[in-house]
């Protein structure tokens, strides 16, 4: 899958995936280090909670209706696995959704610590299928359809997907990038996106990158744009 990625191959997995494994991470981790006593820690970590939540059934809704479809016209059927995979990854999601509000509601130690228990289940069950999807189906992908196939199916997901979710996959996203694929993407924003949708990105970084890292966003997205003038 590397070498595919580095001729310049759209992935269409990958760095949604690193943004998915950080939150799923980071929540784990919160959550394992949330005082259930103390109301302003249980909110923050339901806030993280909730928007990872809608993160996580949006990006499998995008895999159902565009990604996996890319497959029917070459292997009609052979999504079918991936596709029973999500709904078994969805009741496993819901049935925590339901205790997560269930021990927010009613805070305290044992059911937090049982919570993050869960959490932590959830992500182990969730890795090998981002696994599967990374290095088996994105190269099938790659093998039948062309550039402006997966073209097309990026552009119609990512017009399907709210502001909100946006915010929250950037935020995941930044920090979870190595430095020149960061830049890379941001670079190629400034060269095609509207300017208040790379200003939106850039003070995102502000908040979620060290500064160093931010300032040197910048500075890539004015060369970018200075460029493309």
């Amino acid at each position: 899958m590397d070498d595919q990625r580095l001729e310049g191959r759209d992935d269409l997995f990958t760095h949604i995936h690193k943004a998915l494994r950080n939150g799923l991470f980071a929540v784990t981790v919160q959550a394992g280090a949330t005082d259930w006593t103390d109301a302003a820690e249980v909110a923050a970590l339901g806030e993280r909670w909730r928007r990872l939540l809608a993160l996580l059934r949006s990006h499998t809704e995008h895999e159902d209706q565009h990604i996996l479809r890319l497959l029917d016209p070459h292997e009609p059927g052979s999504a079918e696995p991936t596709e029973e995979q999500h709904r078994d990854l969805d009741d496993l999601l819901d049935d925590l959704a339901g205790r997560f509000e269930a021990v927010l509601a009613a805070p305290e130690a044992a059911a937090g610590l049982a919570l993050y228990r869960d959490l932590a289940r959830f992500t182990a069950a969730y890795l090998p299928h981002l696994h599967e999807e990374e290095t088996l189906i994105m190269p099938r992908i790659w093998a039948h359809c062309d550039d402006a196939e997966i073209g097309a199916a990026r552009a119609a997901f990512m017009a399907a997907t709210p502001p909100e979710i946006t915010a929250t996959t950037m935020e995941l996203l930044l920090p979870a990038l190595d430095r020149p694929t960061r830049e890379g993407l941001v670079a190629g924003m400034a060269r095609t996106a509207p300017p208040q949708a790379l200003a939106a990105v850039l003070a995102i970084a502000d908040r979620v990158l060290p500064t160093p890292a931010a300032t040197s966003l910048r500075h890539t997205a004015t060369t970018a744009t200075g460029a493309a003038r």
